[in-house]
């Protein structure tokens, strides 16, 4: 009964491990630390790109969840991937710490995401970058709400910029469901999620801990109640069941024959 009871609780931890996987994007990153740079990106870029980031929902370690509808666009209409980006700043992060930034979706809107944790020397010198985050400040974001508060105080010096592309991922027998400006936009939930000692997410501990508790249930129970009828039955004493072995077959003939 109790070998039964470890199994389902396993099978249950195992289960949950799965559904926690299904739809979901995810990035690991280490937050850098200010000082680095790149060829084609000055200074004044830098500045210029602070003041727009910081009109960015915002995301921190203690402000890490936001529920919100993120537009998305077909790969192979025009507007993409125009339409089906977003922008948001990663604040107030740790210089050398690990990072995962989690994307979950439900599964009745099919959708690719594509996302990506950029700093903001990369995005400073890179212009495809800031030519796609400029277009989306310029027509505002096409999301429910903010997170956090939009902020000029930004902590520039291990702020991260991340990149969400949203491709529609469905087909539709009805023509209009399938025109490109009436894609619906798709409910998400966005999480950063901070690394433990730069090993295991934050979130995850609660799983540690119940893997660990019934891999100690189990090591008890083979210990204390497994083992000790395995060894009963090795030795002739009393099996699992209650009951004694039975003699042998040249034993019952022998003890046949003498009456």
């Amino acid at each position: 009964m109790a070998a039964r009871l470890v199994a389902r609780l396993w099978l249950a931890l195992l289960v949950g491990a799965v559904f926690v996987a299904a739809n979901t994007e995810k990035a690991i990153f280490v937050a850098g630390d200010g000082q680095s740079r790149r060829p084609g990106g000055g200074d004044a870029d830098r500045i210029a790109l602070s003041g727009i980031a910081s009109s960015l929902p915002r995301l921190t370690p203690d402000r890490n969840a936001w529920r919100t509808s993120l537009p998305a666009a077909f790969p192979w209409a025009d507007n993409f991937p125009t339409n089906g980006t977003t922008w948001l700043l990663l604040d107030e992060l740790t210089g050398g710490q690990r990072y995962e930034l989690r994307v979950c979706w439900a599964a009745s809107q099919p959708t690719d995401f594509s996302v990506d944790v950029f700093d903001l020397a990369t995005v400073a010198a890179t212009p495809a970058l800031s030519a796609s985050l400029a277009s989306f400040v310029e027509r505002g974001p096409g999301t429910t709400a903010t997170p956090s508060t939009p902020s000029t105080t930004m902590t520039t010096a291990t702020a991260s910029l991340l990149r969400i592309v949203a491709a529609a991922d469905f087909v539709a027998a009805d023509r209009a469901a399938m025109h490109p400006d009436r894609v619906p936009p798709v409910l998400t939930d966005i999480i950063l999620d901070p690394y433990l000692f730069n090993a295991v997410p934050h979130s995850l501990l609660p799983v540690v801990a119940a893997i660990v508790v019934v891999a100690g249930a189990s090591a008890w129970l083979a210990r204390r109640v497994i083992l000790p009828q395995l060894r009963a039955v090795a030795d002739g004493g009393v099996g699992a069941a209650g009951v004694r072995p039975t003699k042998g077959r040249k034993a019952q003939k022998a003890q046949n024959k003498d009456r």
